[in-house]
């Protein structure tokens, strides 16, 4: 991890602290020499926070009237919480745009104490590739779920306070790493022998390993020699499912064999899990608004920008963030 000395000793407030990404930030900001700030629900499971380490703020950023607490004493502001399941519309745009203008105009009491603010959004706050395009930070926004349309809400909401926040915007593609619950699915099914392949063609995607992404993120808390506001962070490769089910093979050392789904049986297979989720306070595991996400044939993007701007080379190739992911998920007996 690299050393950011001009953290040192500062105040640094993340919310959505105990999450797969914000556990991890909180992990490297109290490596860099943070007093780090979780924001979490009373109810949250604290399983990935070093308790010891931090100081825990309980805050349901579901209430319409949250209050931050020490927002006077930050110097950064991290603004991981979000939701990326949801039963509705509704659920997401609270607390993916929501709970943003709320956040933002909280901090806006002391802009002249904090001294950077990153606003984690995603990839999906544009959509797909199209065409074979990869998409840059000159593509026109085209979100084509809730939570892609969300997000970008999200955005426009950091957007109004660009010219008096200094505030940054990071759109990730798929995060993988330790601690990560959706893609350990795949993971699971490639252990016991199938590599899943959605339709007849190839889907090309973007992804970034969680440690590069949280030093990312650290960074674009330092000054930047451009003005420039909103980046896509990715590794800067482009990757099928086939070949990511190939390396997750090849480092359990396990021979797999195709499993094609076709695209048709996607949405029964959908409405099924939507009307058991009915029955549950949880969102389903699987539902219409995902199936539409994986039918895309290319979820890619480009980091150059911030390659650029910041001199950011990431750390973990594929087979490295691989080989770190699955040995955690065996150590966990997850697998």
């Amino acid at each position: 991890m690299k050393k950011n000395s001009y953290l040192n000793g500062s105040n640094a407030l993340v919310t959505g602290a105990n999450g797969f990404i914000g556990s991890h930030l909180v992990d490297n900001l109290l490596a860099a020499g943070c007093i780090v700030h979780c924001i979490v629900r009373k109810t949250s499971n604290l399983r990935w926070i070093q308790l010891k380490e931090v100081k825990l703020h309980f805050v349901d950023l579901g209430d319409t009237s949250f209050k931050i607490p020490e927002l006077h004493n930050m110097d950064y502001v991290f603004h991981c919480a979000g939701l990326t399941k949801a039963k509705n519309r509704e659920e997401y745009f609270d607390i993916n745009a929501r709970v943003c203008e709320t956040l933002y105009e909280q901090c806006l009491q002391f802009g002249e104490r904090i001294k950077g603010i990153i606003h984690l959004s995603s990839l999906a706050a544009v959509g797909p590739s199209k065409n074979g395009v990869v998409v840059n930070e000159d593509s026109l926004l085209n979100p084509i779920t809730y939570y892609g349309k969300s997000k970008k809400a999200g955005e426009d909401i950091a957007l109004k306070y660009f010219e008096i926040l200094p505030i940054k915007v990071l759109r990730p593609p798929v995060v993988y790493g330790p601690r990560e619950e959706n893609l350990f699915n795949f993971f699971k099914m490639v252990k016991n022998g199938w590599a899943l392949q959605i339709g007849s063609t190839p889907k090309n995607l973007s992804l970034i390993y969680v440690t590069d992404l949280v030093q990312a993120m650290i960074e674009a808390c330092g000054k930047s020699p451009r003005n420039n506001k909103i980046y896509f962070i990715t590794d800067g490769k482009f990757y099928s499912w086939e070949k990511i089910a190939r390396s997750a093979a090849d480092k359990m050392k396990v021979s797999t064999r195709v499993l094609r789904l076709p695209e048709v049986i996607l949405s029964p297979i959908a409405i099924i899990f939507e009307l058991l989720a009915i029955f549950s306070s949880k969102p389903a595991l699987f539902d219409r608004q995902r199936m539409i996400d994986i039918r895309q044939s290319s979820w890619t993007a480009s980091p150059e920008n911030f390659f650029r701007d910041f001199g950011f080379e990431p750390e973990f190739s594929l087979v490295a963030g691989l080989a770190d992911t699955l040995d955690w998920y065996h150590q966990q007996k997850w697998l």
